[in-house]
């Protein structure tokens, strides 16, 4: 274990060493006409890349990364005759559900069984798959 790290200490030694040779500008010094100089250890590794993370305002001001209008909602929503407040058009109906604190029983939630199943506007649908629609919406459970 000691020999790896021995090892590796050697490589970075080496690769120090040899990066240091290929560029004179790694470790700067500046020396001024005058009598007083100063010496600079700093690497210099990012000063090429001081601008590239700067703010481009040419590609105009930035949108906001949330909706552009915000969500639709849908006032007209109905489950066993109670209205539900705040449902958002495209909404799973049995996320309206519980919201109603209404329970509807399921099993596999991709509508392949049928557990899930109520009436929607008098028509029966699968709750785990079925979204709310924009307009008039009475849930019933079965």
């Amino acid at each position: 274990m000691i020999s790896i790290h021995r090892k590796l200490f050697a490589a970075v030694i080496a690769v120090i060493t040899y990066t240091s040779t290929l560029s004179a500008e790694a470790f700067t010094t500046s020396h001024s006409n005058s009598l007083d100089f100063q010496t600079s250890t700093s690497l210099n590794i990012f000063g090429g890349l001081k601008d590239a993370f700067a703010n481009d305002d040419s590609l105009g001001k930035a949108k906001n990364a949330g909706l552009s209008n915000g969500p639709r909602y849908n006032d007209q929503v109905t489950v066993n005759g109670k209205p539900v407040p705040n449902v958002v058009v495209d909404q799973k109906i049995s996320q309206v559900c519980n919201a109603a604190r209404v329970k509807v029983p399921y099993n596999c939630q991709n509508g392949e069984c049928g557990t899930c199943t109520i009436k929607m506007n008098g028509k029966k649908v699968r709750a785990c798959v079925s979204k709310v629609p924009n307009g008039k919406c009475n849930i019933q459970t079965l």
